[in-house]
């Protein structure tokens, strides 16, 4: 039996074959078809066939650890005399 999920956004497939998720008022491109609408339980076979891939599955970027910042010295300037 194949596993159902419920969408918390609305899946489209675009014309040239991206998928976009988000409401219709934020398509990139018109000729859109949608493939899954938000709050509706669908096959994850289907979106699979679709080209959609499972967000709870992506993995994360690694984390780049930074090099340790160096401390800035702040030196107090006396001010000058000339006025």
């Amino acid at each position: 039996m194949s596993e159902y999920i419920k969408p918390e956004k609305t899946i489209w497939k675009m014309a040239d074959g991206s998928i976009f998720e988000g409401p219709m008022a934020e398509l990139p491109k018109s000729g859109a078809s949608k493939i899954a609408k938000a709050g509706v339980e669908v096959s994850k076979e289907w979106l699979k066939a679709q080209g959609w891939a499972d967000p709870s599955k992506k993995k994360a970027a690694p984390v780049k650890k930074s090099a340790p910042k160096k401390k800035v010295e702040t030196k107090a300037v006396k001010p000058s005399e000339d006025k």
